[in-house]
């Protein structure tokens, strides 16, 4: 069955409320968050609240999500006012091979904290390089 407006409601809220109390805490350089769909209107009410709190943080940020589109793999900056918060979207409708996330420390990576090291769809086994 389908979820009605209500019940996402209620999850985002959650969510938020979850999310916040996470950022709240001390001691964390960096913040990987998994999704189903890419950053839309549908989930602006975990986004805007979050993003807020994010931006303030200035701390790097990967949102990594599935694909409903079907298109390729996809770096990029989903809210413009949010510098710090960075997307990757997965390639073919979840037929991405594993992939390899490496999340660096330290001040001397700070605008480049996340590293992607892809499955080669090849048949051969190992990684590509990392991009």
């Amino acid at each position: 069955t389908e979820t009605d407006a209500s019940e996402w409601t209620t999850r985002h809220e959650r969510n938020v409320m979850w999310t916040k109390e996470q950022l709240s805490r001390d001691g964390y350089r960096s913040v990987v968050i998994f999704g189903h769909a890419p950053p839309s209107s549908k989930q602006g009410e975990y986004f805007w609240p979050v993003i807020d709190q994010l931006k303030s943080t200035n701390i790097p940020v990967l949102y990594l999500h599935a694909n409903t589109e079907g298109g390729e793999f996809q770096e990029y900056h989903p809210f413009g006012e949010a510098e710090n918060f960075s997307a990757v979207q997965m390639e073919k409708k979840g037929l991405e091979a594993p992939m390899r996330v490496t999340v660096w420390g330290g001040k001397k990576r700070q605008n480049d904290m996340f590293d992607f090291t892809r499955k080669r769809h090849d048949g051969a086994s190992g990684f590509d390089a990392e991009s």
